[in-house]
């Protein structure tokens, strides 16, 4: 059974791109990766990339002016990282552990033993659009009336930056407060949510933020990295105790 398991975690890894239609060079420029890798994971960057390099989990060679050249098993290897990223809801840690048994020969399921059913993943706490939107546009693409979102800035739920735009993300939360409404669930119970996010955000800052001051070029993205993982568990863990309790 293990050495399924283990063959399966090996197969994505293993995967010729030949056979997915995918057009790889003998190596290809990070710009090239990421024009491959663009449409089956939309939010990878140029830097993420990069900081997965940073972090040992993908090795590029470099060329005689410097600049890294991938070969089709350095995308391939990308791919299963993201993949189990986004999938699997894998920290990078897990996903190293299982790179390294792999490359030493020693193929373990590390991430079906890992994988939790139901659990929410970092990739979704990436924000894909920049923080401009107005407070019109805000209520606009929420489909509520402005009074309603000037209700929820005065509760604070929603809060403009220094230079007056709201975030994508407060799109979600006026019209997740706005459906709430209609069961009756008004600001007093809203403020209540508030404060439960806020000791979560605690908890996460408790884990993230002592990552920042490490004295590498990547404390901070690593950081990010770090947020995202334990801000993903803690919601599914509120999500699955908030579910086992409805009854």
């Amino acid at each position: 059974m293990a050495a399924q398991e283990g063959n399966a975690a090996k197969k994505l890894l293993e995967q010729n791109p030949a056979q997915t239609g995918e057009k790889v060079l003998p190596t290809a420029s990070i710009g090239d990766v990421l024009k491959q890798l663009k449409p089956d994971f939309p939010d990878v960057t140029v830097s993420k990339i990069r900081f997965l390099e940073s972090e040992g989990l993908i090795t590029p060679r470099r060329s005689q002016s410097g600049y890294r050249r991938f070969s089709p098993e350095d995308i391939q290897r990308l791919r299963y990282i993201l993949t189990h990223q986004r999938d699997n809801y894998l920290p990078l840690k897990v996903i190293k552990e299982q790179l390294d048994a792999m490359d030493a020969g020693k193929v373990t399921p590390v991430y079906a033993k890992r994988q939790i059913a139901g659990a929410m993943s970092a990739e979704q706490f990436r924000t894909s659009e920049p923080r401009r939107l107005t407070r019109a546009d805000l209520t606009a693409r929420a489909g509520v009336e402005d009074s309603f979102t000037g209700s929820l800035i005065r509760l604070g739920l929603v809060m403009a930056d220094q230079s007056g735009f709201f975030s994508v993300d407060d799109i979600t939360i006026v019209q997740l407060a706005d459906r709430l409404s209609e069961f009756g669930l008004d600001g007093r119970h809203l403020k209540a949510m508030m404060t439960i996010a806020h000791r979560q955000l605690d908890l996460v800052s408790r884990v993230s933020d002592p990552l920042k001051h490490a004295r590498d070029e990547n404390a901070r993205q690593r950081s990010a990295e770090t947020a995202r993982e334990v801000s993903a568990l803690l919601l599914s863990l509120n999500a699955a105790i908030v579910k086992g309790n409805l009854d």
